[in-house]
């Protein structure tokens, strides 16, 4: 696969591992990661769609590797670390793009819903990036990127349980810098705008949320995965040596809007 080489944005031989990698957003980026040279282990609660998009990325000469992940397991998230540190030695950077989108009117909101978004958006990121920061502490280096939301900025109705998990999210990215900088491990977060994905469908195929969604970007369009990719390498690599605990909002103007 061809590799760039501008070294504010090099990441070739980094051993990089993105959760919920085979899914809307995860995938891009880890084709993305995989095309600058970097091992790319993908973990996602499907194993086999993991499995599928590892060899995908193989047969393009990438190395790659795939491993289950249900981030709402310690165990699992200690597993999948190790498992890139078994494969290729150390674990360099981090990617979550896992997570979920329930939304409801908070008096009618189903609990399962609130406690769905809180254990998977929320404690599933907490527990992942302890597990990698387990692992890059004692190393000395790493980066630690979550994908939030413009939701953990802007309050829209009905986002309860969604805005308070990526608020949550975003907060939790600020602590772990803090804990952490002093080590070398940097923990930073992309909050998106609406992306369509299979995850934005309920907004997306709704004609009054996705006008709605739509009027409060003053870009005028929703995003793509590719929006995103930028900021994933430059958060990765030695372009952002200095700069930990941020969320970068790409978004198109949501959240100044």
């Amino acid at each position: 696969m061809p590799h760039h080489h501008d070294p504010l944005f090099a990441i070739a031989g980094q051993n990089i591992l993105v959760a919920g990698g085979a899914g809307g957003l995860g995938w891009p980026i880890a084709q993305e990661l995989a095309q600058r040279g970097a091992n790319v282990a993908i973990a996602d609660l499907n194993e086999a769609k993991a499995a599928s998009c590892a060899e995908a990325l193989r047969r393009l000469g990438a190395q790659a590797l795939a491993t289950g992940l249900n981030v709402t397991s310690r165990a699992s998230c200690a597993a999948a670390c190790q498992h890139v540190v078994a494969a290729w030695g150390r674990l360099d950077g981090l990617v979550n793009a896992s997570g979920i989108y329930r939304v409801g009117a908070a008096l009618d909101l189903a609990d399962q819903d609130w406690q769905n978004s809180i254990d998977i958006n929320l404690t599933g990121s907490f527990q992942l990036a302890r597990a990698a920061g387990a692992l890059m502490v004692p190393q000395k280096s790493g980066s630690i990127i979550t994908i939030t939301s413009v939701s953990s900025h802007v309050a829209n109705q009905n986002y309860a349980a969604y805005a308070a998990s990526k608020a949550g999210a975003a907060h939790l990215t600020r602590v772990l810098a803090l804990e952490w900088a002093a080590a070398g491990v940097r923990v930073n977060a992309i909050g998106p705008a609406v992306t369509p994905t299979p995850l934005a469908a309920p907004i997306i195929d709704n004609p009054t949320t996705r006008d709605a969604a739509f009027a409060k970007i003053p870009m005028q369009r929703f995003g793509t995965p590719d929006d995103l990719l930028a900021s994933v390498v430059f958060l990765l690599a030695d372009g952002a040596k200095f700069l930990t605990g941020q969320i970068i909002y790409v978004d198109g103007g949501r959240t100044i809007s």
